[in-house]
């Protein structure tokens, strides 16, 4: 670890005491001391006291302007006045029956207006919907094998943990990639029914089709590969997936968990002009609360309707979810606030970008709707191998220099990105840049002497 990096970090340690001393005390009880793999890192995690609009409080009392927001999940922002209302009068009638009631429809109604699908059933997840899509387009074929892409995550399904984070040593061709099971207990047959391909490379798409033909029920992708900090699909790309599926038989599928709300007023299909089978939601369309939904055509959807494939959920449709959903697309994600984001959006990537010039970085801003992410490489990455390249010391460093002058510029993790909400303000937006502002010139300085290490260790 170097000076710097180690500098930031005690000033982190020094700055939350409080937060160290709940994680010692978790450990205890809950493995790594948290409730999910991707709130623990080293020392340890800050924990929280509340939010409100775009800001948080640490038990410690320190603020930040948070980024971070739910790992994307708060395009809302914390405590929007229109969700908590929601949810507040729900509380009085009741929160779950386990029994239809007219929010189903409605909130059904305002999905298909955005999206182009005909049908919608409910969960609480993102991982429970795209399970179940990807369990739906296999009846719809009559086909097991499911193809996704080196990198990318789909939630904790078997089918979805495979070659999430795969090791170089386990790559195999980037034309043909290994299927690498995502951790112990994935089952032997579910990773052999999940073929791997490489993100912008529509080559690797196509040798999947011809080594395994009539075999394949879907192919599902992030439109933008978000596991990857954010990684763009490179013209026609998305299109040719379009037509290799038409032209076997397949179904695509948009994992739209992060794009559907915080890409565009309808998606990535809005965004991109391309037209999916079914799209999985979840993350920002509750407003805070969980929930998630897929939908498809009719003619998809109908194979529920026929008992042909099984869909339950005791929690589906809860009335507070739903509430807050109905909420979330009436009065939150209203084209008047993408407008508003867009501006923010652009201020920040154009302001991220200025000081990465003026500081020498090599690095690039990478940005679509309300998402962006500092790179740190010299060029812009295609798929998840470019994207294992980064100095992640220097990454770290970067992060845990914004926590320390109060911004959470994303989640932690260097495959993560920001999140702008519709509450954030244009001070938000300046205090993340004056706090980029400081820490550019220390990172710009370790980036050019840890290269400078590193050539010397070539020679």
């Amino acid at each position: 670890m170097y000076d710097g990096l180690q500098k930031e970090i005690s000033t982190y340690e020094k700055r939350t005491p409080k937060s160290a001393a709940a994680h010692k005390r978790a450990l205890e009880r809950i493995p790594l001391g948290v409730a999910s793999n991707y709130r623990h890192y080293e020392p340890y995690p800050i924990f929280v006291k509340d939010g409100k609009a775009g800001r948080i409080h640490d038990i410690d009392g320190n603020e930040y302007v948070d980024h971070n927001l739910c790992f994307g999940a708060l395009m809302a922002g914390h405590c929007h006045p229109a969700v908590v209302k929601a949810v507040k009068e729900q509380l009085d009638l009741g929160t779950t029956f386990g029994m239809p009631h007219d929010q189903e429809w409605e909130l059904a109604e305002e999905i298909c207006k955005r999206y182009p699908v005909e049908m919608v059933r409910f969960g609480s997840s993102g991982t429970e919907v795209t399970m179940h899509a990807c369990r739906i387009a296999r009846a719809a074929t009559g086909r097991d094998k499911i193809v996704k892409f080196e990198g990318s995550y789909h939630g904790l399904h078997d089918t979805a943990l495979v070659s999430v984070k795969p090791k170089e040593t386990e790559y195999g061709d980037e034309n043909a990639p290994n299927s690498v099971p995502g951790g112990g207990g994935v089952p032997k047959a579910a990773v052999d029914n999940v073929l791997i391909a490489s993100f912008n490379n529509l080559g690797s798409v196509e040798n999947r089709f011809k080594q395994y033909p009539g075999q394949i029920a879907a192919i599902i992708l992030e439109p933008i590969l978000m596991n990857v900090g954010l990684c763009i699909p490179q013209p026609g790309f998305l299109e040719g997936l379009r037509k290799i599926c038409d032209a076997n038989g397949a179904l695509l599928i948009f994992d739209e968990v992060k794009t559907g709300a915080k890409l565009a007023w309808g998606g990535a299909s809005d965004y991109f002009g391309v037209k999916p089978d079914m799209i999985c939601l979840a993350k920002s369309i509750g407003g805070g609360l969980p929930l998630g939904a897929f939908g498809a055509s009719r003619k998809v959807m109908n194979l529920i309707s026929d008992h042909k494939v099984f869909h339950g959920g005791t929690y589906n449709t809860n009335r507070v979810a739903m509430a807050a959903g109905l909420a979330t697309f009436r009065e939150v994600l209203t084209r008047d606030a993408y407008a508003h984001v867009g501006k923010l959006s652009k201020k920040l990537t154009e302001g991220y970008r200025t000081i990465v010039a003026k500081n020498g970085l090599r690095a690039y801003v990478a940005s679509a709707g309300v998402n962006g992410a500092l790179m740190l490489y010299p060029q812009e990455i295609r798929n998840y191998r470019d994207w294992t390249k980064i100095d992640v010391d220097l990454w770290r460093h970067y992060w845990f220099g914004m926590v320390n002058r109060g911004v959470l510029a994303q989640p932690y993790w260097w495959d993560e990105q920001w999140t702008i909400s519709v509450q954030h303000t244009e001070a938000d937006i300046d205090k993340h840049l004056a706090a980029f502002e400081e820490v550019a010139p220390g990172l710009a300085k370790a980036q050019s002497e840890r290269g400078m290490v590193t050539a010397a260790a070539g020679h």
